[in-house]
């Protein structure tokens, strides 16, 4: 054992026990206790049924659903505040293994939401990329983190009214080289889908790049 490992143990990240060897980042009653989306169907399910007549959309899903003071916020804290990349990486990589197995169809590219790069510079890290490396290891998916750019630091999105967080994000990305996007079926991919605002800025920009489908995916959705 390493001296590093002797005197900080590794712990789960939700109740800090010692993990023992064959744990990551949970302890596996934790790990139980996950409150998991399990959006089956990838067309008829809540995070689809956010976006449905606003954009058009392949299909959709989330690994975690989100309510206030719950488990996933704390892990959403940890991942956002705490700079832990990999607990990013590994959820996403989770969620791969669950999309696999339900058998949706393949994205030729994953793109994560972007960060403008004062507020990436702050956090250390975009937390969704982290997220969209995961998912693309494990689904042999390449991440694209250069097409979709954010050309205006924006406010946070939090407690923001559904139309306060449209105008937020209006006209706020664009598409560096349309060659990268065009003809391709895009799995686009954030943090939380709450209103939807974000990832419908970001879908619209990517279908009027060319995108031939556009599919949302998240680490969780807000549930009501």
């Amino acid at each position: 054992m390493s001296l590093r490992r002797l005197f900080y143990p590794r712990v789960c990240v939700l109740c800090h026990l010692a993990l023992v060897k064959s744990e990551k980042h949970l302890c596996v009653y934790c790990l139980k206790k996950l409150p998991k989306a399990r959006l089956v169907d990838p067309t008829e399910n809540a995070v689809f049924k956010v976006f449905r007549g606003r954009i058009p959309l392949g299909q959709a899903g989330a690994f975690l659903v989100f309510r206030s003071g719950g488990i996933t916020r704390q892990l959403l804290h940890e991942i956002k505040y705490r700079d832990n990349r990999n607990l990013a990486v590994w959820m996403g990589e989770m969620y791969g293994e669950e999309l696999l197995k339900s058998g949706i169809k393949p994205a030729d590219c994953i793109i994560p939401v972007p960060l403008h790069r004062k507020k990436q510079k702050q956090r250390g890290y975009n937390q969704s990329e982290a997220f969209a490396q995961g998912l693309g290891a494990k689904m042999n998916i390449p991440v694209n983190t250069t097409a979709l750019q954010r050309r205006t630091f924006t406010q946070t999105q939090t407690r923001k009214s559904r139309w306060d967080r449209w105008r937020n994000v209006e006209d706020v990305f664009f598409i560096s080289n349309p060659e990268e996007i065009k003809g391709k079926s895009i799995m686009l991919v954030d943090d939380v889908v709450t209103t939807g605002a974000t990832m419908e800025a970001c879908a619209r920009t990517l279908q009027l790049a060319g995108a031939q489908r556009i599919d949302i995916h998240s680490i969780a959705y807000a549930k009501d």
